[in-house]
């Protein structure tokens, strides 16, 4: 059976996806997996307790002035020779990298080494580690056709963005605060809430709070739970959440999802066939977060509102609520986009390469 050496780093959303592959793998009877990443990491609370774990450095890759980028020689060249003494020790036959400059050293030591690598990108804008790894890698797995115009489109093949395994839909049970018989509006932020969204509902509380038909749960970020209640006083219609373990539950039964538009909020969105309300982070990189939620929307899934934009979220909502023909129209659209076994299908193919 082949050995396998994955690299991910930096945020959740290159982390989660090359899980789900490693995962898929797995079930797949592939029991040689070690992971690569920084110490002291996100990447390392998430990965190595469960996984072989093997420390490498990295260099961030800057998109702006070249001066930040004078030094990117000497420190890669530092990183370069630790990621081929962790290539040479693991001894990989495929390499996997799902982005973030962590990846880089990694693929370039691989591909160095004439290593089969396997590169899969979450976003509609290539990142940069993915760009400059793409003429190592063996396939590339994107997310749409608009993802794929980053690279060569011969290496190029289109699936969903990978998601950990959902839960059956049976073993969900409808959320208490999302009471029976009304409309469901879940507001979703991250462990750190999400500014622009949060002080776009604020503005629009009076009017959310006067609609006993629709129940709202809001996860506003741990750290804006107080300030918020606080501000808002008693709200009977609206549940203020710092974070949300079991979030599946409030996507299921969700009737319209508002959200940023990450690559991995995006795919657990689709994957449950959600119509969504999407505002994208303003400062993601390469603006990756607007380019995302506009593959979504011209797909007919989902409405976009940016942060700077004047505040008509709650108005959107309510013309969603009022549609149940688009709703359903978009609902069907997020499932068509939506690729929940794309994990399995990735690994499936990853082995079928290496084993012909």
């Amino acid at each position: 059976m082949k050995k396998f050496l994955f690299v991910c780093g930096g945020t959740g959303g290159h982390i989660f996806p090359a899980v789900a592959i490693a995962d898929s793998l797995k079930k797949m009877g592939v029991t040689d997996i070690t992971f690569a990443g920084r110490k002291d990491s996100m990447e390392e609370r998430l990965v190595a307790k469960n996984w072989p774990y093997e420390y490498i450095s990295a260099v961030p890759l800057h998109r702006g002035p070249f001066l930040k980028n004078l030094a990117l020689p000497f420190n890669l060249t530092k990183a370069l020779v630790r990621a081929k003494s962790v290539v040479k020790k693991v001894k990989p036959d495929v390499v996997v990298a799902t982005g973030g400059y962590v990846s880089l050293p990694i693929v370039l030591a691989a591909g160095s080494m004439g290593i089969p690598v396997y590169l899969q990108e979450q976003n509609a804008v290539a990142g940069v580690a993915n760009k400059v790894g793409s003429r190592y890698a063996k396939t590339i797995f994107v997310t749409s056709e608009d993802a794929a115009k980053g690279f060569p489109a011969e290496k190029c093949m289109v699936f969903g963005n990978p998601v950990r395994e959902l839960p059956t839909e049976d073993s969900l049970a409808r959320p208490a605060e999302f009471a029976e018989g009304k409309k469901a509006v879940f507001i979703v932020g991250g462990s750190q809430g999400a500014v622009g969204i949060n002080n776009k509902i604020e503005e629009s509380i009076k009017a959310i709070t006067a609609r006993e038909d629709v129940s709202v749960v809001w996860q506003v970020g741990v750290k804006n739970v107080a300030s918020i209640n606080d501000r808002l006083g008693n709200m009977p219609n609206v549940a203020v959440r710092g974070f949300l373990d079991g979030i599946y539950a409030y996507m299921k039964y969700a009737d319209v999802i508002i959200s940023r538009a990450g690559a991995s909020a995006l795919a657990e969105i689709l994957a449950f066939g959600k119509p969504s309300i999407l505002l994208p982070f303003p400062h993601a990189t390469a603006n990756h977060q607007e380019h995302n939620a506009r593959v979504v929307e011209k797909a007919g899934a989902a409405l976009v509102e940016l942060d700077a934009e004047e505040n008509h979220l709650w108005e959107k909502v309510e013309m969603l609520l009022a549609d149940d023909a688009r709703l359903a129209n978009m609902a069907a659209a997020a499932k068509t986009l939506g690729m929940p076994d794309a994990a399995d299908k990735i690994a499936k193919i990853i082995l079928e390469k290496e084993n012909a």
